[in-house]
């Protein structure tokens, strides 16, 4: 069986390689859906299930159904959320050197990102994405990044335009200067100060955030560019703020809250 996605340290290195890696797409408020097999009450719970535990395996026949219940109701919110699920499985194929079917799932997905800007409601989702999708290519082949790095950056930044509240955009902005260099600018504190804007949006922009595992992320970067920042005492808050909510979650569990432990006196902060 696979190594579970943010539970080891090749997944973790996925994280640091790529300019912006998790799977941060909203939620978009979608309830019970058809598929082929009948109702599935909630697929987005099954996804966020699967992600907190590192069980990636079910995923791309879950994609599949997305897909397929998409063409029968070309609805954009379907549409959108399967694109998430893409975003996510594609930065897990990398996590594990899967360069190949990473690079097919890419292409699979990014005609669809041109399907999703025509709906001007989710213009700027499909901007951060587009962003994202050209981080992933970074990933896999550093040397990209000279010209690709600018592209990705604009579409960001175009996200952030088209919509100031969307928690996406801000978010891969963190991701953009926790990720970049500190001698090319790269800032902590910044990434810090955009992650938090991302949190904010989320909790007060009437998001759902029960099963909603990219908000867990938001966090869980949150808290990790606090302690890059040498700021203790909020990365602390943050992680005991995960933890509270979600304590099956992995990743923060076994691996980020025991390191900031191992090199912090808690008792201290």
């Amino acid at each position: 069986m696979e190594r579970p996605i943010c539970s080891s340290v090749m997944i973790r290195k996925a994280f640091i390689i790529l300019l912006s890696i998790w799977l941060l797409v909203p939620m978009s408020g979608v309830g019970a859906t058809v598929f082929e097999s009948g109702v599935l009450p909630d697929y987005k719970c099954k996804f966020y299930e699967a992600y907190i535990r590192g069980q990636m395996e079910p995923w791309p026949e879950w994609i599949d159904q997305l897909e397929a219940e998409y063409k029968r109701e070309d609805d954009p919110e379907l549409l959108h959320d399967m694109l998430i699920a893409y975003y996510g499985y594609v930065a897990w194929l990398i996590g594990v050197d899967r360069h190949d079917r990473a690079k097919a799932r890419l292409e699979e997905a990014r005609p669809y990102l041109d399907v999703l800007d025509d709906h001007a409601s989710y213009r700027s989702y499909a901007e951060a994405l587009k962003g994202a999708f050209l981080a992933y290519e970074i990933g896999m082949n550093r040397s990209k990044a000279v010209w690709l790095g600018p592209r990705s950056m604009k579409h960001i930044n175009r996200a952030v335009e088209l919509n100031d509240q969307n928690p996406v955009a801000w978010m891969e902005k963190g991701n953009a200067e926790y990720h970049m260099p500190r001698i090319f600018g790269g800032s902590y504190e910044k990434a810090a100060q955009y992650y938090r804007k991302a949190v904010q949006l989320f909790e007060t922009g009437g998001y759902d955030l029960s099963c909603n595992w990219r908000y867990l992320n938001a966090l869980a970067w949150l808290a990790q560019s606090y302690d890059k920042a040498d700021m203790d005492r909020q990365s602390l808050r943050i992680y005991r703020k995960i933890m509270d909510r979600e304590p099956d979650f992995q990743w923060v569990r076994d691996e980020l809250f025991p390191a900031f432990k191992k090199n912090h006196d808690v008792s201290s902060l």
